[in-house]
């Protein structure tokens, strides 16, 4: 039985999660979620075949290469996973910045992928969020981004999401995501994949946070970019011509809480601290 293997690409924290588990609920596919990552997930919730640890150890050795026996052993474990579900399509995700859409065309060529664009700084906002600061490279992550959005802006339209696209117009948003897979989807299993989305938040990969809604995420509610990184992109020529192109906010108080203004202060001052005894 022929396996077929769709794709989600995209930055940590740019919605590849809700992206793939969404895409996969019409039909209950599996998804293989970050089996190239640099985590052994072999244990729960994951239960991956003892392969994918030895897949990512050979992946790290590598360099993080796709190289030939990496995409062997890769379809292999992706087959693993597709027949313990008794499935034969299995979408696979990859939030890393780890080979290039040729690499990949190369490695997979039966394989279909979509990239997944978000806002760098609702991104960076999500991070710091969370306290995952770690995972942040220098100049708060520009110029790892820009590689990203280099390639995703090189890739054709019909290979492309902007993650900010899910809210505004989710039926259209996984319509664009099926074309791009060639997958036959019918306006119900659109409705499947919307519902899917609009009930449940992905936090962390396949970990569903039922105390937070996917209306209103994390990263919009709490402003929590440093001031620094806001106007390091805001400044940067190539942020603001790719902010200009998808229609991203270039206002800076829309990413950092906004200082009090003087009578807000004056106010907190004159106004007695209730949570003394």
């Amino acid at each position: 039985m022929t396996l077929d293997v769709r794709w989600v690409f995209g930055l940590a924290r740019s919605g590849s999660s809700i992206t793939a588990y969404a895409a996969a609920a019409p039909w209950n596919l599996p998804v293989a979620d970050e089996i190239l990552g640099p985590w052994d997930r072999t244990g729960k919730p994951y239960n991956y075949p003892p392969a994918q640890a030895e897949l990512v150890e050979l992946f790290k050795q590598t360099n993080a290469s796709l190289t030939p026996e990496v995409a062997d052993r890769t379809r292999a474990l992706l087959r693993q996973i597709a027949d313990a579900k008794g499935a034969d399509r299995i979408i696979s995700k990859h939030p890393h910045l780890r080979f290039t859409p040729e690499e990949f065309h190369e490695q997979f060529p039966d394989d279909r992928g979509i990239w997944v664009i978000r806002n760098p700084l609702r991104r960076l906002a999500s991070i710091h969020s969370r306290g995952w600061t770690s995972i942040v490279r220098p100049n708060h992550d520009l110029d790892f981004f820009r590689e990203y959005a280099e390639r995703w802006l090189a890739l054709p339209d019909d290979r492309t999401l902007i993650f900010e696209n899910l809210r505004r117009d989710p039926h259209a948003y996984f319509a664009k995501l099926y074309r791009a897979w060639e997958w036959n989807a019918s306006q119900a299993d659109i409705a499947k994949a919307v519902a899917y989305q609009q009930s449940n938040y992905h936090g962390k990969s396949g970990d569903i946070e039922p105390d937070h809604s996917p209306q209103t995420t994390r990263s919009d509610a709490s402003k929590a970019v440093p001031e620094e990184a806001v106007y390091l992109y805001l400044n940067d020529p190539f942020m603001r011509r790719l902010f200009k192109k998808l229609g991203w906010s270039r206002r800076p108080g829309d990413y950092y809480p906004k200082p009090p203004t003087p009578l807000e202060r004056l106010k907190n001052k004159l106004i007695p601290d209730r949570s003394e005894p």
